[in-house]
C-alpha cells in the first residue's frame, strides 16, 4: 500500500498520456515507476467543466512496477499534495477490482476445443457477413452514377 512518504509524480509521455505514479528509481536512461495510472480529462461543454478518468498504464498485467525510457517522457513534475489522496484511492480501487485477481489460481479458459458442427456453424456465419461477388454484381445494378463538373475546391 502506498503511503505519504513516497515520491509522487505526474508525467507526460511523448505518446500524449498523462501519468500519475510513484517514482522509485532512475538512472541515465530509464525511470522505475510503481502503480502508474493514466489520467484522461473529458470536457463537458454544457456544464463548462471537465470529467477526469483514470486507468492503469497497462490494464492486462498485474505488475505494479514499470521501467520507462526517458526518451519517451516529455516532462516529470512532483504531484501536487492535494492530488496524492485521490491518486492513492484510485490505485487502491484498481488493486481491489483488477482484471485478474491475484487470489485467483484459476487460469483463463479459451475455447480451443470446438467440435466440427460448431466450426461449420461459425464458418457459415462468417460467410454470411462477407460479401460474395454475386452480391457485388447485384449491388452494381442499383448504382446510379451522376457525372460531376470540373470545379476544384
Amino acid at each position: 500500500m502506498l503511503d505519504d512518504n513516497e515520491f509522487y509524480i505526474v508525467m507526460k509521455l511523448t505518446s500524449g498520456e498523462q501519468v500519475m505514479a510513484v517514482l522509485r528509481e532512475e538512472d541515465e536512461e530509464h525511470v522505475l515507476l510503481e502503480s502508474p495510472m493514466c489520467i484522461r480529462t473529458i470536457p463537458i461543454l454544457e456544464a463548462s467543466r471537465e470529467h477526469v478518468t483514470a486507468h492503469p498504464l497497462c490494464q492486462f498485467s498485474d505488475d505494479r512496477t514499470f521501467v520507462i525510457s526517458k526518451r519517451d517522457i516529455m516532462f516529470v513534475k512532483k504531484l501536487h499534495h492535494l492530488f496524492i489522496p485521490h491518486y492513492q484511492r484510485i490505485v487502491a480501487e484498481h488493486e481491489r477490482i483488477s482484471f485478474v485477481s491475484k487470489d485467483q489460481k484459476q487460469e483463463l479458459l479459451w475455447e480451443d476445443d470446438v467440435d466440427q458442427e460448431e466450426a461449420k456453424r461459425r464458418i457459415s456465419m462468417l460467410e454470411d457477413l462477407a460479401k460474395t461477388p454475386k452480391d457485388e454484381e447485384e449491388e452494381k445494378r442499383y448504382r446510379v452514377f451522376i457525372e460531376g463538373n470540373d470545379t476544384i475546391n
